[in-house]
């Protein structure tokens, strides 16, 4: 017999290696007599007497190596240590020869840049066991994987290696465990007041594809669209400071110069990407200012100043990377645009629930402004966690804005124009709108989320303002949904595929005569972000829009980005 049975080897292994916390590799193994499993319908008969002497063989050193695991060291053989363990394990010795050949065999030690160990020099003994500890745990999981790599002459070479510095093995496996417990207490217990920061720094290359520039719905482009490739940059700096150590303050800055391929380039705001900016001159700025703090164990609170969306504080369940506006999430969670807060409290592993506001216009004392008299977003969410797989989102946010034109309006830029204002940009508008999200991991590297939203929109003054034949009080529905995967470690430890599939904002139906998108746009988007370094990313993707401005008179647009980007 030359290879112990599929459960045979986990068990021993998993009971050699006392310098780790491996052990066998899944429970219900450890459920299963090593023999009786090894004979099975499907396995070889045992007719000779040689299989029979082999089979206890096995057995006897199984059971031997089981009670040697669960027994604790002797504390008189750690006091009063053997004569031969004060010797050196030199290249002469048969232990080191064993331990070089299951190196090269298994590769269970990182050594040279070729990946060979060449050890030449004489070790302690505990040195010796520290690295027979390391190449236990290895050599464990490469046989785990194929058993035809556990020949009888290794297996003997691990028994005798055992028995020979179990004492050692102890030893090491004793200060391991009092390393961890000392590096745990270091990391609960070190804290101190201080800020520190973490930053970006991106580059992009960024070009559109497309034959003329979109208009809205019932309109004949006829202007071309004129964008050429262009390269652009964005500094981030995040100040993070704990008061203690439970909390957080962030003072974020940023300067860049990517206008985002807004509605004034392209005709849509369907182009936006992600990482835009209302400048384009490089301008230093406060991006954003929080301080967040516990509510109990499973709670906490915040207060924002500026240029804060819910988005940041309230799961939104999709974890595709994305390079467009529109992928991030349903733009309910950033329709609230500005200074405010909100606390969100886990009360269970299966319920959470989070509540926000925020105003963009609360440092002016004007009238129709402040915190509670202009634009505001106030937003509720149910998070439902069924099982580990699997979450679902129920969210609610109502919004009023004076005049959307100069404030955040109905969607967050996004979707058509006719989604944004649907009764005009200078018309005060409110909305209710109802958000449904989900989310389900398939697999570690594999995620799969969706979401679909409603607005209804009523118009609070006349939009006679915008030269428009409606009235106050008119209403308007506005839609939009979006399928989205993530692949996780693709290629690379660390990278990312992305794939995006929605409907931008959508308005359906109108008061306003006229004032409706009649064709159906789509938002197609592929990406991958792959790891150079742990701090230097490039990202490659685009996407693509079909109908722009729901109108099946515009060109599609197709948009590309390279993205290098280095964390600070």
């Amino acid at each position: 017999m030359n290879k112990l049975g599929v459960f045979d080897l986990p068990l021993l292994l998993g009971s050699a290696i006392l310098g780790s916390n491996f052990g066998v590799l899944s429970p219900a193994w450890g459920q299963v007599n090593p023999v009786s499993t090894t004979l099975t319908e499907t396995d070889t008969t045992f007719n000779s007497s040689e299989d029979i002497l082999e089979l206890n063989r096995d057995y006897e050193l199984l059971s031997e190596l089981q009670q040697y695991s669960q027994t604790e060291s002797d504390p008189a053989v750690e006091s009063f240590p053997r004569v031969d363990s004060l010797q050196d394990v030199t290249p002469e010795d048969w232990a080191y020869d064993a331990l070089l050949t299951l190196v090269n065999n298994y590769r269970c030690l990182a050594g040279d840049e070729d990946d060979t160990w060449r050890g030449n020099s004489s070790l302690t003994r505990y040195e010796f066991a520290a690295a027979l500890s390391s190449c236990l745990e290895k050599v464990e999981t490469l046989i785990a994987a194929n058993l035809n790599l556990a020949t009888e002459e290794d297996l003997a070479s691990i028994e005798r290696l055992i028995k020979e510095f179990d004492a050692e093995l102890a030893t090491v496996k004793n200060n391991v465990s009092d390393l961890e417990e000392r590096t745990a207490f270091v990391e609960n217990h070190n804290f101190s007041t201080t800020t520190t920061m973490r930053g970006r720094v991106r580059f992009d290359f960024n070009y559109i594809l497309g034959g003329r520039k979109a208009v809205p719905s019932g309109q004949t482009p006829t202007e071309d669209l004129d964008v050429v490739p262009h390269f652009t940059d964005e500094v981030r700096l995040n100040l993070n400071t704990s008061f203690t150590g439970k909390d957080q303050l962030l003072v974020r800055l940023e300067a860049g110069n990517n206008t985002g391929l807004s509605t004034a380039l392209t005709g849509t705001g369907m182009t936006f990407l992600s990482n835009a900016f209302n400048s384009s001159d490089n301008d230093l700025r406060l991006k954003k200012l929080f301080y967040r703090f516990p509510l109990g164990d499973r709670g906490s609170a915040y207060l924002a100043t500026v240029f804060q969306t819910a988005s940041d504080f309230v799961p939104t369940l999709n974890l595709a990377w994305s390079i467009s506006l529109f992928g991030f999430n349903n733009p309910i969670y950033d329709i609230g645009f500005g200074a405010g807060g909100g606390a969100y409290y886990q009360f269970s592993d299966l319920i959470g629930a989070g509540l926000s506001y925020y105003a963009g216009s609360t440092n002016s004392p004007e009238s129709g402004k402040g915190l509670f008299n202009g634009d505001f977003a106030a937003l509720s969410q149910i998070t439902l966690t069924p099982s580990e797989r699997w979450s679902l989102a129920l969210t609610y946010a109502h919004y009023y804005s004076p005049e959307p034109v100069l404030t955040n309006n109905l969607t967050s830029f996004l979707g058509s124009q006719f989604a944004q204002f649907p009764f005009g940009s200078s018309t005060a508008t409110s909305s209710d709108n109802f958000n449904i999200a989900a989310s389900y991991k398939v697999s570690d590297r594999l995620r799969l989320a969706s979401w679909i939203g409603y607005s209804h929109a009523v118009a609070q003054s006349s939009p006679l303002i915008n030269g428009l034949n409606g009235f106050e009080g008119s209403d308007a529905d506005i839609w939009t949904w979006a399928v989205t995967a993530s692949y996780n470690d693709l290629g690379k430890l660390g990278s990312n595929l992305s794939f995006i599939f929605g409907m931008p904002p959508k308005l359906t139906n109108n008061d306003i005569t006229g004032r409706e998108d009649r064709d159906t746009s789509y938002h197609l988007e592929l990406s991958y972000r792959y790891p150079i370094t742990d701090r230097i990313w490039i990202t490659s993707g685009g996407f693509l829009i079909f109908n722009p401005e729901h109108n099946a008179e515009n060109d599609h647009i197709w948009v590309g980005l390279i993205r290098l980007q280095l964390d600070i």
